[in-house]
């Protein structure tokens, strides 16, 4: 990665393109022209719409399936803001690795790569897998409500690092989704969503890992007091990233810019992965056209990016694990989607097919 700087950073994002219009009039057209009522496959026809848009129509069948899950640690842990030890970063992504944690299963039982990257785990795994991709920054953030998280250029090579992952390693397939694993990363993604929106933090900050009632004040106190300290809310992305923020969230940041550039689809997941979308959104607002937010998680602060971005997910299962757990469950809702617009007959090929005359 030559030249990582803030300002070659942000000419490479406004290279992102905009969509294709024309495919996605295309798309509506031949939507309208099946056998069923206007409208009547929702989410699947927005789905068939946003697809011809970033990948042009006709529509092409999207059978190589990717999921990335970013890890990193969090120094902020060291402020009781998660009841989840630190090991568990590590513990939780090797765990992935075997396919015995949830994403690991998901992904399996889907017919979906998944590829982990260490982009700031405190720890080591020690031992080799395939589809483990060692690309630390550094060994988890600062404390930052003692001190900033990072420096501004390990928070745009985290960033690069997620655009090159899409662009270069993973090039070769047709859609993605993202995940995050990183005790507590919903303390810096908080902070980042309160800097964004400065919206009150009582609906920005959830229980996480499954915080008391005083951890979850104690929280919030943490983020208020860092985010003043820093004066976030005067800061570009970057440097925002930097002061409160956290390398998976950063990296994830890059995937959403890589996506975009590659003309490919970005699955969103939950919370973690939403502000993530939304830090990327606020760098290119074209980007916003090569996401799809599905899930809708249940920590608190999900409404915010909803609201703040205008998009609405079409999963709610109560979960909020993370990891992309609830994004790879989109896949087979968009298998269904591309088949049904390029296999569904109108009533005039109905008709002619079974020998019958339209009334």
């Amino acid at each position: 990665m030559n030249n990582l700087t803030k300002e070659n950073l942000f000419e490479l994002i406004d290279q992102i393109e905009v969509v294709d219009m024309d495919s996605i009039e295309q798309a509506k057209t031949e939507l309208n022209r099946k056998m069923k009522p206007p409208r009547s496959l929702g989410t699947l026809e927005d789905l068939c719409e946003k697809i011809a848009g970033v990948y042009g129509y006709p529509i092409k069948k999207l059978e190589k399936k990717c999921h990335i899950v970013a890890s990193a640690d969090n120094g902020i842990i060291e402020e009781g803001v998660s009841s989840c030890p630190l090991e568990y970063t590590s513990l939780v992504s090797e765990a992935m690795l075997n396919r015995i944690a949830a994403i690991g299963i998901f992904t399996k039982k889907l017919n979906v790569d998944l590829n982990i990257i260490d982009i700031g785990m405190a720890t080591e795994i020690e031992k080799d897998y395939p589809n483990l991709y060692r690309k630390k920054i550094r060994k988890g953030t600062n404390n930052f409500y003692k001190k900033k998280a990072m420096s501004e250029n390990e928070a745009i090579k985290a960033i690069y690092t997620g655009i090159d992952l899409i662009r270069k390693e993973f090039k070769d397939y047709d859609i993605f989704s993202n995940g995050e694993m990183g005790i507590a990363n919903t303390t810096t993604s908080s902070a980042l969503l309160y800097s964004v929106t400065k919206k009150n933090i009582d609906i920005i900050v959830g229980r996480g890992g499954g915080l008391s009632d005083e951890g979850l004040n104690k929280k919030k106190k943490v983020i208020l007091e860092s985010c003043e300290k820093y004066n976030t809310f005067e800061m570009d992305i970057i440097d925002m990233i930097a002061a409160v923020g956290g390398l998976d969230i950063a990296c994830m940041v890059g995937m959403y810019i890589g996506a975009a550039l590659s003309k490919k689809i970005m699955l969103v997941d939950g919370f973690i992965s939403g502000v993530a979308a939304l830090l990327a959104c606020e760098l290119n607002s074209q980007i916003k056209n090569y996401i799809v937010f599905t899930h809708k998680s249940e920590e608190p602060g999900v409404k915010v990016i909803l609201d703040h971005l205008k998009v609405k997910p079409f999963l709610e299962m109560n979960m909020r694990l993370g990891e992309g757990t609830g994004a790879v469950f989109t896949y087979p809702l968009i298998d269904c989607a591309i088949d049904m617009i390029n296999t569904m007959k109108s009533p005039a090929e109905v008709y002619e097919l079974f020998n019958k005359k339209i009334q």
